[in-house]
């Protein structure tokens, strides 16, 4: 029986165990299977294999590519797009995302959640309302930006440019985006209302533009910032003023991740003690804390689960088991390894 069905070969499976199996291939595998015969040609296109498509892995992805892509593979049942643009490539022509593609991008695929982008100069794309307004998270990882790329476009009021621009969007991620600074941050926030806010490498955002954003950063669950201790201007944008702000007006945490912050003081950490819905404390890397404020805190987080003190020096071999007895229903990591 083994052997009549290996010569059959794929004609006996059905398509849709066929169609499952190549939902586990790369996209230029995908592509590259689709010249095999007319029936796997025609199983490539379903909607199924174009959900959630990753393009990062491929450097040589251009704007060519994208429209091959966007006209006979992207479509309604798209939600998660991962792109790596041209940003170091030595390509006269970086254009990565043109204006005509952004529009027929929203236009074609009207359902697309999370946008991703990699080493993309956006320069060319004047605001962000040329993106798809059914976005939900935005991630961008070494990019450029416009100085302007987040303001409220020409002609949109506040009262109803949650209407107009993002209305769906909840999550942003940076991540080693230079030009990111204060004004975006406060443009963006006085349009849109953030679940999720993730600041790497952004050393433009300060004290007085967390300040600023502070009451309408009121709906967050999730904020990661990190310092740098090889550049000093990063480690400014996180000191006890800053956690004020947090413990004042974003009560709804529940993940707080501050790594290599080397400003902090016992000050600035019992501010932590007013968020009461925190479930994870990352502090890892940062500069001393006292041992008793530090349980004096985390005591008043009742449904805190996890903290994470990799890296953080306490004095006294005992500390650690200290903090870990008065915190029984919480893992606490303590150990000397700081990942890069």
């Amino acid at each position: 029986m083994m052997a009549a069905f290996l010569d059959a070969g794929f004609d006996t499976v059905p398509e849709n165990v066929i169609i499952e199996i190549f939902s586990f291939l790369p996209v230029r595998d995908l592509l590259r299977i689709s010249r095999v015969c007319k029936k796997w040609r025609r199983l490539v296109y379903d909607k199924k294999l174009w959900v959630h498509v990753d393009l990062t892995p491929y450097s040589s992805v251009t704007s060519k590519v994208l429209w091959h892509l966007l006209r006979r593979h992207f479509n309604t049942g798209l939600r998660t797009l991962k792109l790596q643009g041209l940003l170091f490539s030595v390509q006269k022509n970086k254009e990565f995302l043109s204006k005509a593609l952004l529009s027929g991008l929203r236009k074609q695929c009207p359902n697309l959640e999370v946008l991703s982008l990699t080493k993309t100069d956006l320069k060319g794309v004047s605001n962000y309302n040329e993106l798809p307004a059914s976005l939900k998270t935005l991630e961008m990882v070494t990019c450029e930006i416009p100085s302007k790329f987040f303001s409220e476009p020409v002609g949109v009021h506040s009262s109803n440019s949650k209407n107009q621009s993002w209305p769906h969007l909840e999550a942003l991620v940076m991540k080693n985006v230079p030009a990111f600074s204060d004004s975006h941050l406060k443009s963006l926030t006085s349009q849109v209302k953030l679940k999720k806010l993730v600041l790497l490498g952004t050393y433009r955002v300060t004290n007085h533009g967390i300040e600023k954003c502070a009451e309408r950063l009121g709906d967050l669950e999730h904020l990661y910032m990190e310092g740098n201790t090889s550049i000093s201007t990063h480690v400014s944008s996180i000191t006890d003023g800053f956690l004020l702000f947090v413990g004042r007006h974003m009560r709804r945490l529940r993940v707080l991740h501050l790594r290599k912050v080397m400003s902090m003081t016992d000050a600035g950490l019992s501010c932590l003690d007013q968020l009461t819905k925190l479930e994870q404390l990352d502090i890892q890397g940062c500069f001393t804390f006292s041992p008793n404020i530090l349980i004096a805190v985390c005591a008043a987080l009742p449904f805190l689960k996890k903290l994470n003190l990799n890296s953080v020096h306490l004095e006294g071999n005992d500390t650690i088991n200290l903090i870990q007895r008065s915190l029984p229903h919480c893992i606490v990591t303590n150990t000397d390894t700081l990942p890069s």
